[in-house]
């Protein structure tokens, strides 16, 4: 039976935090050892040793005598002190925890918030051992150059408030996701899956625990394929996966890249359960859908049901356009395009 002490949280000392925000605040510039040394109140020779684990930790320095030091390359890995720098101006900073190898983030969630852990917050991992994805299924999650994220909210509200989150969602982080591949244009598949040129590069996971009339807790999980090679995966998954680095041709900053989706997941929330936006969920989603138009197969339990993609109607369920000219919506279930 897995035990919480067989997860180890990393985290990053405050000090370290300091020099790495002097460091990155500064990009192109040499920051004194002085000044930083009177920053933490500590000797120069400390500053070194700091400077040092850091090091260990994948952080590279140029160090000029009388100028100071300068950060030139940051670590290929989620950081922790790296995501509290590209979240700090955040609209709502989350408290994020980084566990370089995790069973599920979303198992975690409901962990720390069995704990007594003040929500909302975020997990972060490197690897999962036992990712899942939707319906069940399992979800490969053994590379540190992707992305495995989750975060947990408490709306104590009635859960028709919160029904659409995981389609707001994937709009949110569709368009985030968006800038680091200018070349090649993101998609959703409906209802929780992006994809590029046909091929899965992410999937989203929401689970839910309900009082008699209130929902008590969400949890969003998204794996993303970031910086890993398709040819590394399982032989069942290259001719139907990818990564953002496959589609962009080089790889992403990890870090940079889980901030932006931290700040989507919340995004996406805030438009839920205070209607932050203009926008009607269907024509938001129309651009974005990977399906429009296409003729696909819906499997509803033992039923299956085909059409043509028109969209999504207000309430999120899948069109689907018949020969006779009726449109059938779909709620639930799997879709796969016809060949």
């Amino acid at each position: 039976m897995t035990t919480e002490t067989e997860y180890n949280q990393v985290s990053c000392s405050e000090d370290e935090f300091v020099i790495l925000k002097a460091l990155l605040d500064a990009p192109d510039e040499f920051v004194s050892g002085s000044l930083l040394a009177e920053q933490l109140d500590i000797s120069r020779p400390a500053i070194h040793g700091k400077l040092e684990k850091l090091r260990n930790q994948g952080f590279a320095f140029e160090a000029v005598r009388n100028r100071g030091y300068r950060l030139t390359q940051e670590p290929e890995v989620l950081h922790p002190a790296l995501l509290r720098y590209y979240l700090q101006d955040a609209a709502a900073p989350l408290d994020v925890l980084y566990f370089p190898v995790i069973d599920s983030t979303n198992s975690e969630a409901e962990r720390q918030i069995s704990y007594g852990r003040n929500s909302p917050f975020a997990i972060a991992s490197s690897c999962q051992t036992k990712g899942r994805g939707r319906l069940g299924r399992e979800w490969y999650s053994a590379s540190a150059d992707n992305l495995y994220l989750s975060v947990l909210f408490e709306p104590n509200i009635p859960p028709q408030q919160l029904q659409h989150f995981t389609l707001w969602a994937g709009i949110t982080i569709c368009r985030a996701l968006q800038p680091f591949t200018p070349k090649a244009k993101l998609q959703i598949k409906w209802p929780n899956d992006l994809h590029c040129d046909g091929r899965k590069f992410a999937g989203m996971l929401t689970e839910a625990k309900m009082d008699s009339d209130s929902l008590r807790s969400i949890v969003f999980g998204i794996g993303i394929n970031l910086n890993s090679n398709p040819s590394s995966y399982p032989k069942e998954l290259r001719k139907i996966a990818t990564s953002l680095y496959a589609i962009n041709g080089e790889e992403v900053p990890i870090n940079q890249v889980a901030a932006r989706v931290l700040q989507a997941i919340n995004h996406a929330y805030e438009v839920c359960i205070h209607n932050k936006t203009t926008e009607k969920l269907a024509d938001a989603w129309a651009p974005l859908s990977s399906l429009s138009g296409k003729p696909v197969t819906a499997l509803q339990g033992s039923k299956a049901i085909s059409g043509i993609v028109s969209g999504i109607d207000a309430s999120g369920a899948l069109l689907l356009a018949q020969p006779d000219g009726s449109t059938i919506p779909v709620r639930a279930g799997d879709v796969t395009l016809k060949k």
